[in-house]
């Protein structure tokens, strides 16, 4: 299973660093990865495409991303 996230982060590398930790601690492949900075040189737009096992890692990896302090929305 693959999907594309959508994600409003704060810009730096440590952001990046969590996210993609997480995505391996999970197990979850990163097939994908665009970062933008945004107008604001606070925030950044991160597009992953990544892909699960399962449904129920995916949702897992997903409200596991929203409770970073540095993640201020993730979309699928």
């Amino acid at each position: 299973m693959t999907r594309t996230l959508n994600a409003m982060v704060k810009n730096g590398p440590e952001t990046l660093m969590r996210i993609t930790g997480l995505m391996r601690k999970r197990g979850c492949q990163l097939e994908g990865i665009v970062y933008e900075v945004g107008l604001n040189d606070a925030l950044s737009k991160l597009t992953l495409t990544v892909g699960a096992e399962s449904e129920d890692l995916m949702n897992n990896m997903i409200l596991q991303m929203r409770r970073f302090q540095d993640v201020y929305e993730v979309t699928e």
